[in-house]
């Protein structure tokens, strides 16, 4: 892979400029400037996903398990915007399009209990912690009254099982969030897998780019 080298990446694909990575130091694909050498052939190299919840500026991967087992996420605005549980492409561009290209992954103490992954982000001192929604959203600089209302909102939905705002299925929310303190971590989308790579046959042949078995 070469998740970590981003001249390449923006080689194929130039909207992905900045981003951050999730990837090890070493996936800057030299293989692909090796086999240059015999025109050898490369594939779907602009196939590159990125993860939507990465803590920005150091690459750390916050599972996509908090959402499955209850968490939100909010804007600086302190408001929901999509399914916490779409793909991880649509999820990716809908935080770009918020206020700092940034949100906030939310949840309660009955969620971090209920995921031992996340006593692992505890230690790391990533998340920021209120004993009530508001005094969290104080924390983190946002509109308390409307970060509040997104919880009291969102628990209600979660008790239907209905979100017909964003559609969040009901399978999808496992738990409402009423237990305190409340947690946050800031996080964006960054560079996780590069699918593209050598062209070869079924019998793992490397092609030339004339198609020919090297």
């Amino acid at each position: 892979g070469f998740g970590a080298n981003p001249d390449m990446v923006v080689k194929y694909k130039p909207e992905l400029e900045g981003f951050g990575t999730t990837n090890h130091k070493g996936a800057t694909g030299d293989a692909f400037a090796w086999i240059e050498k015999f025109g050898g052939a490369l594939t779907q190299m602009d196939e590159i996903q990125t993860h939507p919840t990465v803590v920005p500026g150091n690459g750390l991967m916050i599972t996509e398990a908090v959402r499955g087992n209850g968490a939100i996420m909010v804007n600086r605005e302190g408001n929901r915007f999509c399914s916490e549980m779409a793909t991880r492409d649509v999820m990716s561009k809908a935080i770009l399009n918020q206020t700092g290209k940034t949100a906030y992954l939310v949840f309660d103490m009955g969620v971090r209990k209920s995921l031992k992954a996340i006593e692992g982000y505890v230690k790391q001192g990533l998340l920021t912690e209120g004993e009530t929604p508001e005094a969290l959203a104080q924390k983190l600089g946002i509109p308390a009254e409307s970060f509040a209302s997104t919880i009291a909102s969102y628990n209600q939905i979660q008790a239907s099982g209905n979100d017909a705002e964003f559609g969040r299925k009901a399978s999808e929310m496992p738990r409402s969030l009423t237990e305190g303190p409340y947690y946050a971590v800031e996080v964006g989308p960054a560079i996780h897998h590069t699918m593209g790579g050598i062209k070869i046959t079924p019998n793992a042949e490397v092609l030339d780019t004339n198609g020919n078995v090297i």
